[in-house]
C-alpha cells in the first residue's frame, strides 16, 4: 500500500503529525486425537493500528480491513477519539531513533517444510508416547502449531521499519491410568528449526512425568529448603519483573516502588532484557517505534532499570526504554526476551546438600493467589521431596506460599540447566533457602 496516501489525507485533516502501524499473521495448527487427525486450521489475520495528533491531542484508530476506503476511516477515527481525548499533557509523535539494529530471525525452510512433513512428525510423537509405557491411557492434545508475524511502522517524519518472525511449537501431554488413579504431564517445544526439536526429551517430560506422580500424597506443614523447576520461575519472574514496570510504579501498585538503585534480591540474581539477541522473540523497535536497546533490570540483586513507555518515561524525566506496546486503544509497556544468569552447578549438584526439601515442579492458580502490590502470594501446588541430596517421592495437594521479595532474597543460587520458555524467559532452576510448604 501506500502510505504517503494515509499522510497526505491526515495532513490535510488538520492532523499535524501521525504514524501508522501493520501486523500480520499467519498460523497453521494440526492437533490430533487417538492418532487421527482432530483439527486442521490456517488462519490470516491482519490490522492496521494509526494515531496522530489533532488539535494538540492524541487520537488513535484501528481497523481489520484493509481497502482503498481505511485511510479515511483512520483519519476519521484519529480526529474523532482526539477530540474525547482529556488527557492534559501536549502530545507528540517520536521521530525515530538514531540506529535500529537489523537481524535475519525468519527462518524461510521452516515455511517451505511441507505440512505432510510436519503432520507425520507430530503422528511419531503421539506414537511415542502412546508406547512408553502401559499405563498411557490416552495422549492429549498433541498438536503442531505455526507461525508467522511481520509488522510495518511508518510515520509522517518519514521513518521506515519492519521486521518478520516465524516459529513453531509442538505440545503433547500423557494422561496415565494406574489402580484407578489418573495422571497427567504436558511438555512443550518452542524454536523455529525442526532440526533442533528433541522428539525423545519431549516423550520422556510428557510420559515419565505423568508416570512419576503415581503414590503423591502431601508432606508434613513446614518450612523446608525450596528447589523450584525453571518453567515455575518463569512465572514468579514474570511477577516480579512486571512489577518493574514504571506505569504501575507510577500509580503506586508495585512492590518495587522506592526501590530502584536498593537491593531487591539476593547477589545470585541478574536478569536482562535483551530484544537484540538473535531469536524467535528478537525486536528491533517498540510499538511507538523506538529503537529497543540490552538492559541490565536486576545486576546482583540490586535493581538497576525500570520499563518504560514514551509516556511513562516523560514523567519520570528519563528516555523511553524501548518498551512501548499497544495494549486495546492506548499505548502501554511490556518486555521480552529475558534472560536470568544461571549458575555452574547441575541440577543434581545444586540439589546435593539438602538433607530434607521440597523440590516444586507445577503451581496452579497463581494469577489469583498473588497479590502484585506487596509480592505475598499462595498457591496449590506439586513436585517431589528431596531427601538426602536426591528427589524422592511425589507430592501432592500442597500448597506454596510466601512473598516474592522475601522469596528473591533468599535464593542460593540457580542451576545451569537453563531452559527458553514460551513466555520469552530464559531461566533455569532455583534453590531457595526456606518456604512455606502447607501439606498435612
Amino acid at each position: 500500500m501506500n502510505f504517503d496516501k494515509f499522510f497526505q489525507l491526515a495532513k490535510e485533516n488538520g492532523i499535524s503529525a501521525s504514524q501508522i502501524q501493520i501486523s500480520k499473521s499467519k498460523s497453521t495448527s494440526v492437533t490430533l486425537f487417538k492418532r487421527e487427525i482432530e483439527k486442521f486450521t490456517v488462519a490470516d489475520s491482519q490490522s492496521i493500528i494509526a494515531c496522530g495528533v489533532y488539535n494538540g491531542k492524541m487520537g488513535f484508530a484501528r481497523t481489520e480491513k484493509i481497502s482503498k476506503d481505511s485511510f479515511a476511516y483512520l483519519v476519521n477515527g484519529i480526529k474523532l477519539t482526539a477530540s474525547y481525548n482529556e488527557k492534559p499533557e501536549e502530545a507528540d509523535i517520536f521521530k525515530g531513533s538514531e540506529r535500529y539494529k537489523k537481524a535475519k530471525t525468519y527462518n524461510k525452510a521452516l515455511e517451505e517444510t511441507p505440512i505432510e512433513e510436519k503432520i507425520a512428525l507430530l503422528k511419531k510423537v503421539e506414537a511415542a508416547i502412546y508406547d512408553y509405557d502401559k499405563r498411557v491411557e490416552l495422549v492429549d492434545h498433541a498438536s503442531y502449531v505455526e507461525k508467522t508475524t511481520s509488522a510495518e511502522f511508518y510515520n509522517s517524519y518519514g521513518l521506515k521499519l519492519k521486521r518478520k518472525n516465524n516459529y513453531f511449537y509442538i505440545i503433547a501431554g500423557a494422561v496415565c491410568r494406574e489402580n484407578g488413579v489418573t495422571k497427567n504431564c504436558y511438555d512443550m517445544y518452542l524454536g523455529n528449526d525442526l532440526n533442533g526439536f528433541d522428539l525423545d526429551l519431549l516423550v520422556k517430560n510428557a510420559a515419565g512425568g505423568a508416570i512419576a506422580k503415581f503414590g503423591g500424597a502431601p508432606c508434613d506443614t513446614k518450612k523446608y529448603p525450596t528447589v523450584i523447576d525453571r518453567d515455575v520461575m518463569a512465572d514468579l519472574v514474570d511477577y516480579f519483573l512486571s512489577a518493574a514496570i514504571a506505569d504501575q510504579i507510577q500509580r503506586h501498585s508495585s512492590m518495587l516502588e522506592g526501590k530502584l538503585g536498593q537491593r531487591v534480591a539476593s547477589s545470585k540474581v541478574t536478569i536482562e532484557e535483551k530484544p537484540l539477541t538473535k531469536n524467535i522473540f528478537f525486536s528491533s523497535f517498540d510499538d511507538e517505534g523506538v529503537a529497543t536497546q540490552n538492559k541490565v533490570v536486576v545486576k546482583n540483586g540490586v535493581l538497576q532499570q525500570l520499563f518504560y513507555n514514551r509516556e511513562t518515561a516523560k514523567k519520570d524525566g528519563v528516555e523511553s526504554t524501548g518498551n512501548g506496546a499497544w495494549g486495546g486503544s492506548k499505548i502501554t509497556t511490556t518486555y521480552g526476551n529475558i534472560f536470568v544468569k544461571p549458575g555452574k552447578k547441575s541440577f543434581e549438584e545444586m540439589i546435593a546438600p539438602i538433607k530434607e526439601g521440597v523440590y516444586i515442579t507445577e503451581i496452579q492458580g497463581l494469577g489469583t493467589g498473588m497479590d502484585t502490590a506487596s509480592g505475598d502470594f499462595s498457591c496449590q501446588a506439586e513436585g517431589f521431596m528431596v531427601r538426602d541430596g536426591k528427589v524422592a517421592e511425589p507430592l501432592t495437594l500442597i500448597t506454596l506460599s510466601g512473598n516474592l521479595l522475601k522469596m528473591f532474597k533468599d535464593l542460593q543460587c540457580f542451576s545451569n540447566r537453563t531452559k527458553m520458555t514460551s513466555g520469552s524467559i530464559s531461566i533455569a532452576d532455583a534453590y531457595i533457602r526456606s518456604m512455606n510448604i502447607g501439606g498435612k
